[in-house]
């Protein structure tokens, strides 16, 4: 495992502007060296510190499931001055990535039982993580139902 507090280098691969707003984006990253990509293996519920040079890092939930390969995706509400300058970023904009870190959801005590999640608002799409990662292959198999509540401030 590498030092928790050198980042990994990753590049911007792709930028999705989220809302008309344009202040939600999610940023998919995908890692310099190939073999980053196998000891940043994270379980979802996890997050990792985003870092721009010169500019500071914030810790964002990371949104996408482990199950999709080759990039990390993070959703984004600019806020203040590292996540504003991280909207500001192109597409193969070099930056750095640490992590990953927090505990990750209790999936062992969720196997064979029904599941209701509850969210709302762009934080979701850390709750999306856990959705992709249940209902994936084989491991659809190892949960019971799964129900999926979202409450958002305007109707869409």
């Amino acid at each position: 495992m590498q030092n928790p507090y050198i980042p990994y280098p990753v590049v911007v691969d792709k930028i999705i502007t989220e809302v008309d707003t344009k202040d939600i984006k999610t940023f998919r990253f995908k890692f310099v060296n190939p073999e980053d990509e196998q000891k940043y293996a994270y379980i979802p519920g996890q997050f990792g510190e985003l870092s721009i040079y010169g500019k500071g890092e914030s810790p964002i939930g990371i949104a996408s499931s482990p199950t999709q390969k080759g990039y990390v995706e993070f959703t984004v509400q600019k806020a203040g001055v590292v996540t504003s300058a991280l909207h500001e970023m192109e597409e193969g904009t070099l930056m750095g990535l640490r992590g990953p870190l927090g505990n990750s959801w209790p999936l062992e005590f969720l196997e064979g039982k029904n599941i209701v999640i509850v969210g709302g608002g762009f934080a979701f799409t850390t709750l999306r993580s856990l959705i992709n990662y249940m209902i994936y292959g084989d491991n659809r198999k190892r949960f019971g139902n799964i129900t999926v509540i979202y409450g958002a401030r305007n109707p869409g």
